[in-house]
């Protein structure tokens, strides 16, 4: 892995080659400082955009450092602690005859079979999580597909590490699961966002129109995601 040097700063980074016409970077909070480059770009000319950019990556990486130290780590344990719909609940567990997750009060309760280990435990709660963001959004694509007067071709809940949402040139929706974890405005503006893609395909004013049109304040939702989305996630 390569390595730029400056005065006192040194860090290693990625260079990931691509289709791509120019030079981007990226800071990811695990892996570090990723470079997207054109497949026939010069060493030399990373090197230099790499050296002009030196500011804003110390910058970027001292944000990314509080973020990966702000990513959720679980240990699966009672009394941890767990996000639904922007609420905190604390983990206890229940002898059952099946396998399940429920809620009462502010407790997130996992029944367990008496034979059940407990490496099964986290495959219990994320399936959990999924069943319920599958429920929960398909609700919110339909409220705001009447709304929009639009239809989309089909709904996919999935666990994208980098998306919260998509919507393909064939009408089709992707929509990370985790966002049952973030408060219901939330998932209620990546739901709207999508299917406004369905009458805007580009981020145009057009796009935007419509969007504020439906959800005044999308900005401070966008927003919102922006700084704590990295904190969704088992």
């Amino acid at each position: 892995m390569p390595t730029i040097q400056q005065d006192n700063s040194s860090f290693d980074y990625m260079v990931i080659r691509t289709s791509r016409r120019t030079v981007a970077i990226y800071i990811d909070p695990l892996k570090g400082i990723i470079v997207r480059a054109p497949k026939r770009g010069h060493k030399t000319e990373i090197h230099n955009f790499l050296i002009k950019k030196i500011p804003w990556i110390l910058k970027k990486l001292e944000e990314a450092q509080q973020k990966a130290a702000e990513l959720p780590r679980h240990n699966y344990m009672t009394g941890d602690i767990f996000l639904f719909r922007g609420e905190k609940y604390s983990l206890v567990f229940e002898t059952a005859k099946k396998n399940g997750v429920d809620i009462a009060g502010y407790y997130l309760i996992v029944g367990l079979k008496p034979e059940t280990p407990t490496e099964k435990i986290p495959e219990i709660l994320r399936k959990w999580y999924i069943a319920q963001a599958r429920k929960i959004l398909n609700e919110r694509v339909l409220f705001y597909s009447e709304l929009l007067n639009v239809k989309p071709a089909r709904i996919a809940i999935r666990g994208q590490l980098k998306r919260w949402g998509s919507c393909s040139a064939k009408g089709n929706l992707n929509l990370n699961w985790k966002l049952v974890m973030a408060p219901p405005r939330i998932l209620n503006y990546v739901v709207a966002h999508e299917l406004c893609h369905l009458r805007h395909p580009n981020h145009q004013s057009e796009f935007w129109q419509l969007l504020e049109n439906i959800m005044p304040d999308y900005a401070n939702h966008r927003h919102w995601l922006k700084q704590n989305g990295h904190r969704l996630g088992l």
